[in-house]
This record gives C-alpha cells, sequence and structure tokens, in this order.
C-alpha cells in the first residue's frame, strides 16, 4: 500500500491524471467531521473498496473528494478527464496545496491507529455509540500517515470492506 500511494506522490502527472479520471457522481462516500468546543476537530472519509479497481484510483478518488468537498466546488461541474487545464492545476497546485510536501512522511502507521481513533473521537466529543458504528468499517486494517504535523495528522488506510482517510487537526 505504502508503495503505490508513494508512487503518487513521486509522479505528480500520474497523480493528476488518475484524480482527472475519477468521476465522483459514480461514486459514494460517507463524510464525517466532528469538532470540540474549542479548536480540535477529526475528519472522516469511507468509501467501500468494491467501487475501484485499485489503491490508487481510490486514492485518488478520495482526495478528489476531498478537494471538492474542501473548496466548495459543485459536483456536477466536474471538470472532463482531458481538460488540460484542470490536469495542469491538479499537478501544479492542488495537489501541493493539500499536500505540502514539508509535511509529507508515506510511512505505516507504527502505532495502535485503534487506539489513536477511539481517542481522537473521544476529545472531540463523539458519542461511544457512533465510535462503534464506525469501527465496524475497520477491520484487519492497513495504515499509512500521509502527512504529519504538531498539530495535525492525515492518515490513509484499508480495511476489509473500507479505504478512509482519517484527519485529526487544531484549527484556528
Amino acid at each position: 500500500m505504502r508503495n503505490e500511494i508513494q508512487e503518487l506522490f513521486g509522479d505528480y502527472n500520474l497523480f493528476a491524471r488518475q484524480i482527472a479520471n475519477v468521476q465522483l457522481s459514480n461514486l459514494s462516500f460517507d463524510v464525517y467531521e466532528f469538532r470540540d468546543g474549542a479548536a480540535m476537530q477529526v475528519d472522516l472519509l469511507f468509501t467501500e473498496k468494491d467501487q475501484f479497481d485499485n489503491i490508487q484510483e481510490a486514492f485518488s478518488a478520495i482526495f478528489k473528494k476531498q478537494l471538492f468537498d474542501g473548496e466548495e466546488w459543485d459536483m456536477d461541474d466536474e471538470p472532463d478527464s482531458l481538460d488540460e487545464q484542470w490536469m495542469t492545476g491538479l499537478e501544479n497546485f492542488w495537489i501541493n496545496a493539500y499536500f505540502p510536501t514539508k509535511n509529507m512522511c508515506i510511512e505505516l502507521v507504527k502505532d495502535d491507529f485503534i487506539s489513536k481513533f477511539k481517542r481522537d473521537l473521544a476529545d472531540v466529543n463523539v458519542p461511544e455509540p457512533v465510535v462503534k458504528e464506525l469501527l465496524i468499517r475497520l477491520n484487519h486494517i492497513e495504515t499509512i500517515q500521509i502527512l504529519k504535523g504538531y498539530v495535525y495528522d492525515c492518515i490513509f488506510g484499508q480495511s476489509d470492506s473500507h479505504y478512509f482517510l482519517f484527519e485529526w487537526g487544531i484549527y484556528d
């Protein structure tokens, strides 16, 4: 898994083509956003594995969903996959804007991710029944850290049934 994701970040042209080929309107995602009363936030995005041919396609789709949601773009206005301006924007700006190279780490999560998951959700006051429901999707997981900062983590993973992106951070 790590090598496949590393390949995308090693070749922005490949990554941009993968992103451009994703049709968000044909996919389903479950998106969760949890905040505490101050500045801490946990964002989760799940998508079923059977929608994708491979992990690079899944990661590209998750990023495109994150990009469209973060920029508040309408999914009905997705650029054509052959649109050169869109490809150039992805390759030269958007990928690095969301994944700044100074914070990239692409490494296997060595610690117990499930414990971190539970702790971070508890810190933003997610009710225990909701945590249990989310944990059902996390059987036999493999996780990699994508971004790491002092007050920010971005972890991509896969379970038996889902791909997911877990983000924890303290924001202004």
